[in-house]
């Protein structure tokens, strides 16, 4: 059977390639309103919670840009490929790069490809976390989050 038959629900269509940035968003409400004693945690996780949502539109924007390209390359190579390996870095960015595979029957050969990079489902935080060249720190990170990256020709947003 191809795997572009296969059908699913269309809001699990509009959810699988942004459902790690919904989910930590959800978190972050979780923890203003039910459970965080403290005021200025309330409002800090309700920031986090605006900056998750952010992501969760740029994350959208790259899933539509990697299904166009996927598309036309008609597989993971090429100017496809550039695109997936720049969205390996975190765990936001490889869900929406492998939901764009899987939605264009690509997500095999785009899953293999991933673990051949050394990436596992339980790899949440970005690389570099936990060092001096930590993502976190960078202002191309931030403007990643944002949406903010520069928008070649091409693009569809």
């Amino acid at each position: 059977m191809n795997a572009r038959s296969v059908r699913p629900l269309p809001i699990l269509r509009l959810i699988d390639p942004v459902w790690p940035p919904l989910l930590l968003a959800a978190c972050c409400l979780v923890l203003a309103f039910a459970v965080s004693p403290f005021l200025w945690l309330d409002g800090l996780a309700i920031l986090g919670c605006g900056v998750l949502v952010l992501d969760t539109a740029a994350r959208y924007r790259q899933y539509r840009v990697l299904r166009m390209a996927l598309r036309q390359a008609n597989g993971v190579t090429g100017r496809a490929r550039r695109l997936f390996r720049r969205a390996r870095g975190t765990w936001c960015t490889r869900r929406a790069a492998l939901a764009a595979a899987h939605a264009e029957g690509f997500g095999r050969e785009a899953r293999a490809l991933v673990c051949r990079w050394g990436y596992r489902p339980w790899h949440i935080f970005p690389d570099g976390t936990f060092t001096r060249r930590s993502p976190f720190l960078r202002i191309a990170f931030w403007r990643s989050v944002f949406g903010l990256e520069p928008r070649g020709p091409g693009h569809p947003g």
